[in-house]
């Protein structure tokens, strides 16, 4: 009875290179009418005969010479009738257009099916579902926007009622939490196979589940090396691609103030779980470098490198300080040289500071290793309860689409300045060029994800933050010192708990008495 893991972590082969071991430096790198019938219409009576006049009269003319005309045009007009009414009106009407044709046929009857969005306002979303209600005229969608605030645990209870939306969008792992409230697509709108054929394989693995599609991404984000330009070109130094790599130049970067000693210029944000943003996508995709299966934790000895790797930019290296501002402000204020964050914080910093010099790189890698990067996504899925679901699975089918998406992007861009890379990776060559989402869609094949990911909103009992919790004693009892032989171990315990409970993985049977 359980299900699979929707987001099972690649498991590699143990890589020549971990963490403990010195880094090699690599290169750089979208209505029949009834016709009247002549017996209808009777002759006119008999016409009386007048007195005959003595002169000599004319040619009496027939009383009946005029039926045989007039029968005739009532046959002729009775016949045109007809082919218009049966024939050329229906072909007019712009609900039943010819079948051969790609416009759409309508059955007269509406529906109208409710749109729970999330972050995307309507003037992004409307231009979208325009095109939507246009190819499917017996549709409407009522788009309302939500707030993040407690929208998981709205959201969950929502979808125990009786009477819910029709569309919801929700985190991709959150699924968990939200399956037994879920419909799966029909397998005539949406299969399994077309989401591996238009999908990246992380994505296959969060949505599909016992061969069955309860979801599909629009957009997908992940974690990208922010630089500040101006920084590394003063110090003459190239974009790392190793963590080695990042560790040298962040010490290269890092300055300090004379007097107080205090770091002034940090090198990169990294080592602590209080001021480093997203700090938990980091770690794991630090794990998961390193051969880990987040799912299990082993083997631990690998887990307890990255853990321990993780923190010794802030212990040994001094290259940050918890003393700075959180990483994404303090990089937007020109304090750190290098952050790690998703695309969407990009437009954070460009409101912050829009003169600042900047750009995103994919994350590093370990060295003689296959790649490994990290997404994160929002989907879009369909309430069992939901009072119209095949019109609702229409919609998400068409919000899964190349061309729905390269729309959704450019009209995000054209809002805001900025659109999130495209999920569907028929896109990754229309998109592989943009300066923000750019790195992002290039990692999207290599990339994992799991139940860690940060800001997803999902209130103190959800599965991420649970688990963020548990990651974060980890990495504190490493920066503290705490005896290493006990951090992984009850880490392992405090996973092992969340996700049995969740149903990710499967209990272990209690011993027999």
């Amino acid at each position: 009875n359980t299900i699979p893991d929707p987001t099972p972590i690649p498991t590699a082969p143990p890589p020549v290179e971990s963490f403990v071991q010195p880094a090699v430096s690599t290169p750089e790198t979208p209505p029949i009418s009834t016709m009247p019938t002549p017996e209808s219409f009777a002759p006119p009576p008999p016409i009386e005969p007048t007195p005959q006049s003595t002169a000599a009269s004319a040619p009496k003319k027939s009383p009946f010479r005029f039926i045989v005309p007039f029968a005739f045009i009532v046959l002729v007009l009775g016949a045109v009738a007809f082919v218009v009414v049966k024939f050329i009106l229906p072909s007019l009407s712009p609900a039943n257009t010819d079948k051969s044709s790609n416009s759409p046929i309508s059955s007269g009857k509406q529906t109208t099916i409710t749109y729970y969005g999330l972050w995307e306002p309507p003037e992004v979303m409307r231009v979208v579902l325009d095109e939507f209600e246009k190819q499917n005229p017996d549709i409407k969608v009522d788009y309302q926007l939500q707030q993040p605030t407690d929208y998981r645990e709205r959201l969950q209870t929502l979808l125990a009622q009786k009477t819910t939306p029709d569309v919801i969008r929700f985190h991709s792992t959150w699924i968990p939490m939200l399956l037994g409230g879920l419909a799966p697509a029909p397998e005539t709108i949406l299969s399994p196979t077309e989401i591996s054929s238009n999908f990246y394989q992380a994505v296959t693995d969060s949505v599909v589940i016992s061969n069955q599609v309860y979801a599909v991404p629009t957009t997908l984000d992940g974690l990208g090396l922010y630089v500040n330009q101006k920084m590394l070109d003063t110090a003459q130094i190239q974009v790392p691609t190793t963590w080695e790599d990042l560790r040298s130049a962040a010490k290269k970067l890092t300055q300090y103030d004379p007097n107080t000693k205090q770091i002034s210029q940090a090198g990169v944000a990294m080592g602590t779980t209080a001021n480093v943003d997203h700090w938990p996508d980091i770690v794991s995709l630090m794990i998961a470098q390193n051969g880990v299966k987040l799912s299990d934790l082993t083997p631990d000895n690998r887990a307890s490198e990255a853990l321990r790797y993780y923190t010794l930019f802030l212990k040994t290296d001094n290259v940050w300080s918890e003393n700075l501002p959180s990483s994404v402000q303090a990089f937007a204020a020109g304090k750190v040289a290098m952050i790690l964050a998703p695309s969407w914080q990009a437009l954070t910093i460009q409101t912050l500071n829009p003169s600042l010099s900047w750009k995103i790189y994919p994350v590093p890698q370990l060295p003689d290793s296959p790649p490994v990067t990290w997404v994160n996504f929002w989907v879009e899925g369909v309430p069992k309860n939901s009072n119209n679901p095949e019109a609702a699975w229409k919609l998400v089918k068409f919000l899964s689409t190349s061309q729905a998406q390269q729309q959704l992007f450019e009209t995000a861009t054209k809002q805001r300045g900025f659109g999130q890379a495209p999920a569907n990776k028929a896109l990754a060559s229309t998109t592989a060029n943009n300066p923000i989402v750019g790195p992002f869609v290039s990692q999207a094949s290599t990339a994992t994800t799991f139940y860690t990911t940060s800001f997803t909103h999902d209130g103190d009992t959800g599965i991420n933050s649970r688990l963020i919790k548990y990651l974060g004693d980890a990495v504190n009892s490493y920066q503290k010192g705490t005896n290493e032989t006990e951090i992984v171990p009850t880490l392992q315990q405090g996973f092992y708990q969340v996700l049995s409970q969740f149903r990710v993985i499967a209990p272990t049977p209690a011993p027999a008495q």
